[in-house]
């Protein structure tokens, strides 16, 4: 009988061992295959790896190996995101390693860059890419960062992206683009904090906008742009750059009226006229830069506020307030620039000293060639400051000689 049940026993081991491996649930689930990228993605990036080439000392594309089982962790300036049901989709794309003595990447973006239709980012790194920036945008809805500056692209800038509503920051500076800024750009683009198409060769207006938009930076500088500020800008702007331009009208009674959070303003060297509105006053404003234009009038007091006032090369007339003399003593005025004008008089009498002014090193201060003799002490004009003193007699209403 004891020898019948200890031969039992292996057979029972055995039918309980089977039991659990045929039983589902006490099975060892399988794991699931890894995700793969996309095969639209992958033969894009196929593309645009043909389409661009690493210039001497760059080796961005060394990595895009496209023998790598899992190109989103091997292949340089790539995240991916998971896409249901089990896909991955390129989410942020930045081209180039953007290293200093770097010279990037040349070739053109190939037109199916459109076809990463999950991204969210795409950064071009400084570089000598040429051609057009891809015509139809639209497929690129996700889009929040777009920045493919320093470069030579050429062309016009695509109307449609003015369809990437959730674009955030715009960059387009420093290339070579021609034509207009589609009308609808700040109209459409809700949601966009920084544009910038600075150092371009656009023309035609400056696009309109309306005061709801959330605008905070915007650098039109140096292309080729007319006519006058629109008359509608972003309450919440606080970077204003249109320098280099042929902007011109008054700019008293217009937008610049009414941003409260403006804190850097540059109108310079276009041909912006008449008087300063007081209303530019704000205790938000840190640097005024509006030299070489024609404004005339006498000198705001409301804006000795500022820290960083560039004037030079105007008509303003009349007497220097005492209020920017006071600003420079303190300290709140750092760099007071009112060269090549006609002020005739700055204020050095009373507690100020009349046989020179004496103010914190870190301070600038330019007033040679207006209708005056500077005070001695206010020597630190730029080097591209006229070298005459004053201006001819004969060119001023009045002379003074302080």
């Amino acid at each position: 009988m004891a020898s019948s049940t200890h031969n039992c026993l292996p057979l029972l081991f055995l039918l309980i061992l089977l039991l659990l491996l045929l039983h589902p649930s006490l099975q060892q689930q399988e794991q699931p295959p890894s995700p793969k990228l996309s095969t639209t993605d992958l033969n894009t990036l196929l593309t645009i790896k043909t389409s661009l080439i690493d210039l001497p000392s760059s080796t961005f594309f060394s990595s895009w190996n496209f023998s790598s089982p899992d190109p989103c962790t091997t292949f340089a300036g790539l995240t991916c995101t998971l896409s249901p049901p089990s896909t991955l989709r390129v989410a942020t794309l930045e081209l180039g390693h953007g290293l200093f003595g770097s010279l990037g990447l040349s070739g053109s973006l190939p037109d199916s860059i459109t076809q990463l239709t999950e991204l969210t980012q795409l950064i071009l790194n400084p570089g000598l890419i040429t051609g057009p920036i891809p015509a139809q945008l639209g497929p690129l809805s996700k889009l929040r960062v777009l920045s493919l500056s320093h470069n030579r692209l050429t062309g016009p800038i695509p109307p449609s992206l003015a369809l990437l509503t959730e674009l955030h920051t715009l960059d387009l500076g420093f290339n070579r683009l021609t034509g207009q800024i589609p009308p609808t750009l700040l109209t459409n683009l809700t949601q966009l904090r920084v544009l910038i198409l600075a150092n371009n060769r656009l023309t035609g207006g400056l696009p309109g906008s309306t005061r709801e938009a959330q605008l905070l930076h915007l650098d039109l500088k140096s292309n080729h742009l007319v006519g006058p500020i629109p008359p509608t800008l972003p309450l919440s702007i606080r970077y204003v750059s249109l320098s280099q331009n042929n902007l011109w009208g008054p700019i008293t009674n217009g937008p610049l009226d009414s941003l409260p959070q403006l804190e850097y303003l540059d109108l310079s060297q276009n041909q912006f006229s008449g008087s300063l509105p007081t209303s530019l006053l704000r205790p938000s404003l840190s640097t005024l830069l509006l030299n070489h234009n024609n404004f005339s009038g006498e000198l705001p007091e409301g804006l000795a506020g500022a820290t960083t006032i560039f004037l030079n090369n105007n008509r303003f007339s009349g007497p220097v307030p005492e209020v920017y003399m006071n600003g420079l003593e303190d300290g709140t005025i750092k760099t007071l620039y009112l060269q090549h004008n006609f002020l005739d008089k700055f204020p050095t009498k009373n507690k100020h000293l009349g046989k020179g002014v004496s103010l914190p090193q870190e301070v600038e201060v330019c007033l040679s060639y207006n209708c005056m003799v500077p005070p001695s002490g206010l020597s630190t004009c730029p080097t591209s400051a006229s070298s005459q003193v004053s201006r001819p007699a004969d060119q001023c209403p009045v002379f003074h000689n302080n």
